[in-house]
């Protein structure tokens, strides 16, 4: 890590993230969660403020910063899911080991429906977040703002990479991502935080145009948790967009558009 952040990581970071989690805490935010005791509940309380912090609020930080397509590999990519399931074990841990079903908002009683609900969702917020983006493309180039590039870098390594490694890349995303975001912090801090920390959890992607779509993204899937009250049909909808983007929007896309 670099020291500009760690810098950033332990000296404003972890101070936002700490009265976050503090403020959240004195007003019930986690009133599903039964632990045994004072010190488990301390302990996952710190669990949740650093991975905030590592996860969230420090790739905010790498908004803007030139991405090095030569240093970029499938786990550094994965990074962010790989933090998140492990916070999600150790929380899982220290509440005293909840079933497993409630704690990830993974129960249903109509599984097939949430799966459909879950395609028609993922497509449709394709739909979306493309039309989002041609709006505010439209926008800025009528505004005379030239400099934009319609294909940044680390979208360009993402769609040369080899089918089983989108596919990974795809799987991680719908599952880790959503029960972290949707099933865990916003069950607890309500849809809008949660869909703001997702979004700056995008950070390290370095292109700010990108947050179109993942604006208008994350407002359908976080809906759609709120209106089901479970996670499944949002995984299904997170998977179906990343799917579309990754194995057939984007690599037909590279190849039409020269570097």
């Amino acid at each position: 890590m670099k020291p500009l952040d760690t810098f950033l990581l332990l000296g404003v970071a972890l101070p936002i993230v700490a009265a976050i989690v503090v403020v959240a805490g004195r007003k019930g935010a986690f009133r599903l969660d039964a632990f045994p005791n004072g010190r488990r509940r301390a302990g996952a309380l710190v669990a949740l403020g650093v991975t905030l912090a590592a996860t969230t609020i420090l790739p905010a930080f790498s908004l803007g910063r030139p991405i090095d397509p030569d240093r970029l590999s499938l786990p550094s990519i994965l990074a962010l899911q790989q933090l998140l399931a492990l916070f999600l074990l150790a929380w899982w841990l220290l509440a005293g080991r909840p079933p497993v079903r409630e704690f990830l908002a993974l129960s249903t009683p109509e599984p097939g429906r949430q799966v459909r609900i879950g395609l028609v969702v993922g497509l449709a917020g394709w739909g979306l977040t493309v039309a989002a983006g041609l709006v505010v493309l439209g926008a800025l180039r009528f505004a005379g703002v030239e400099e934009i590039r319609p294909i940044p870098p680390l979208v360009r390594w993402l769609a040369s990479q080899p089918l089983g490694s989108r596919l990974v890349l795809v799987v991680a995303a719908m599952t880790v991502e959503e029960v972290f975001f949707r099933s865990f912090l916003q069950r607890r801090f309500g849809a809008v935080p949660a869909s703001i920390l997702f979004l700056v959890s995008h950070g390290g992607y370095g292109d700010p145009l990108f947050f179109v779509g993942l604006l208008a993204i994350t407002a359908v899937l976080s809906v759609t948790f709120e209106k089901t009250g479970s996670v499944v049909a949002s995984m299904v909808a997170h998977g179906v967009f990343d799917a579309v983007q990754l194995l057939l929007i984007l690599p037909s896309v590279v190849r039409l558009i020269p570097g």
